[in-house]
């Protein structure tokens, strides 16, 4: 084993950013799970009590006539023909009230992918009554919420969404945990994970202008053998430390460039505000003179006398 392999330093996964992507990738997950457990159980459980308080009410108003209507309508051996005609009359406006009650039970099972023989026949209408009526006339029972056609397909849409972005993040989870970049720090030569191996001498061009999203692109030189004429992509945010090396790198192949980034002006040295100059005594008032302003007493002079 040479010096360079024994000296040789490896990246490793970004452990913030690889949590944050764990708890990202678990929520989704979470998230899309509870889509199919709606898809699958809530949403049809909550359509089949919907279907059955309907049924209920259908076959209330069926019995409530003298003429046997439950027993010769109460069951529907053909529910997908009914309700196609029923939903003709309903666009008609020539749908019965009775039969109002009799479409929104069967488009509540249609929902829910029970629109069969066996949901819509019953071989004893006033027990089977009888029993509806115990679970939906007690004080307890109210009308449960109908589903619309978009509820069931929208849980599908949340549990792919969910479950298919929760599972690409834990992929590339993966992929980033198993790609690892090398450093030999006495030649400054990093090795990529294709295999190829670059120094400062085989980037043209550090170019930064993603550097905010912590990407930086390599412009390689037409000279090197394998990745001559390629501009290269480095993650810097999931590799530790590969930003340190590939500033290294940057130092050595453009230093100026490096240092005037790097510079800053010197500092400057706060001019001292201008002393004010001291105020000069303020002058004595000019005496008055007679003769221009006859209108003044002049000063007495205490040695003149008459």
């Amino acid at each position: 084993m040479t010096e360079s392999a024994k000296n040789m330093l490896w990246t490793a996964t970004n452990r913030g950013w690889m949590t944050k992507m764990v708890i990202i990738g678990a929520f989704l997950f979470a998230f899309g799970l509870w889509g199919l457990y709606d898809a699958l159980v809530a949403y049809p459980d909550r359509g089949e009590k919907a279907a059955s308080f309907h049924r209920y009410q259908y076959y209330t108003l069926l019995d409530s006539r003298a003429d046997g209507s439950l027993i010769t309508r109460a069951s529907i051996a053909d529910p997908r023909a009914e309700y196609e005609q029923l939903r003709a009359s309903r666009q008609a406006g020539t749908l019965a009230g009775d039969d109002q009650s009799k479409l929104s039970w069967l488009e509540q099972l249609n929902l829910i992918g029970r629109l069969k023989p066996e949901y819509t026949t019953t071989a004893d209408a006033r027990a089977q009554l009888e029993e509806l009526r115990n679970i939906w006339s007690t004080s307890r029972a109210s009308a449960p919420s109908e589903l619309s056609w978009y509820d069931i397909p929208a849980q599908w849409v949340i549990m792919a969404v969910g479950v298919g972005f929760g599972l690409y993040l834990f992929s590339l989870l993966v992929v980033v945990r198993r790609t690892r970049y090398g450093w030999e720090p006495d030649h400054q030569r990093l090795h990529l994970p294709g295999g190829a191996t670059l120094v400062p001498a085989d980037v043209e061009v550090f170019d930064k202008r993603k550097w905010d999203k912590f990407l930086i692109y390599l412009k390689i030189r037409p000279s090197h053998e394998r990745l001559g004429g390629r501009e290269i992509c480095l993650d810097l945010l999931r590799y530790t430390p590969l930003e340190e090396w590939v500033l290294t790198m940057e130092r050595t192949a453009f230093p100026e460039s490096v240092e005037m980034d790097s510079a800053t002006p010197p500092a400057l040295t706060p001019e001292a505000p201008p002393q004010a100059s001291p105020e000069a005594p303020p002058e004595a008032p000019p005496k008055a003179n007679p003769e221009t302003n006859p209108g003044v007493p002049q000063e007495a002079n205490p040695e003149a006398r008459p």
